[in-house]
């Protein structure tokens, strides 16, 4: 319970960063933008955790390095992929991610897992296309590749952040993440943005809220709470994301609600409530 309360956690941070993020963007450029949050982040985890990190450092190092290179591989094909897409469908084909989670688990560990798992996910999708708006056009064939592949990778890190978290210390291993993805950022940034955007005083707050809740916070609690809940069952906890992230444009964009919007977020909660539910269905027959 405990877990899937941090993943809650997770998926209502990240979907209030939405508005926040939109405003940020039009600050600084991209890449710096996820330079400064990580590299941040990492001094803030190492600051309260340093003597776990330095205990645990040659352990985590490898797994770290892994979910750290996957997570910025998933964010970059994600961000290049939406110059060709528009976002609801950027949004709808990043969602796959859900249903290719518990088919991969099954190729992994040879075990079914269970329709009410694949039901659940095919909600949680079906949900995800109800909100992402118009998908419609077949212009942007690079976009949908670049936006597959961010969806596939974004399934590998979350199972490899279940593998690694079970036999690591979850803390030292979000430290490894942080700060492979924050020199991956930098280099990025160093050759394709121009340094003279770098620095702005605008968007201070937002860029705080971000550092500290959405990525500092959410990053860490994720590979915590993925240390005890199954993958499938922690990316249709997540996939809230996307709810929490339509009510925070409307209250902070002013956005409007749709029957169609929240249709979809009605498959999600639903999606939700049968994953929570599916081991005590299981038991009871």
């Amino acid at each position: 319970m405990l877990a899937d309360l941090g993943l809650l956690y997770c998926a209502m941070f990240w979907g209030f960063t939405f508005p926040t993020m939109k405003i940020l963007v039009g600050i600084y450029p991209a890449c710096w933008l996820l330079f400064l949050r990580f590299s941040v982040s990492s001094v803030i985890i190492y600051v309260f955790f340093r003597k776990r990190i330095k205990e645990e450092f040659h352990k985590v190092f490898k797994g770290g390095a892994i979910i750290g290179f996957l997570l910025f591989l998933a964010i970059t094909t994600q961000t290049i992929g939406l110059r060709y897409i528009g976002g609801g469908r950027s949004a709808f084909i990043s969602a796959t991610y859900v249903l290719m989670v518990p088919f991969m688990m099954w190729g992994l560990k040879r075990v079914f897992p269970g329709w009410l798992t694949i039901g659940a996910a095919v909600l949680c999708v079906a949900g995800m296309y109800l909100l992402s708006g118009d998908i419609s056009g077949t212009e942007g064939f690079i976009g949908d590749i670049l936006t597959l592949v961010c969806a596939l990778t974004f399934a590998v890190q979350v199972i490899a952040i279940s593998r690694y978290a079970s036999e690591n210390d979850p803390v030292a291993l979000s430290f490894v993440e942080f700060v492979t993805f924050a020199v991956l950022a930098f280099l990025s940034s160093a050759i394709f943005e121009t340094p003279a955007e770098y620095l702005s005083n605008n968007g201070i707050f937002e860029l705080v809220f971000t550092i500290v809740f959405a990525t500092f916070g959410c990053y860490m609690i994720q590979i915590i709470a993925q240390k005890y809940a199954e993958p499938s069952h922690a990316t249709i906890i997540m996939s809230l994301e996307s709810v929490f992230g339509l009510v925070a444009s409307i209250i902070f964009l002013g956005e409007t609600v749709t029957v169609r919007m929240l249709s979809g977020c009605a498959l999600i909660f639903v999606a939700v409530i049968v994953s929570e539910l599916s081991p005590f269905l299981k038991k009871g027959r």
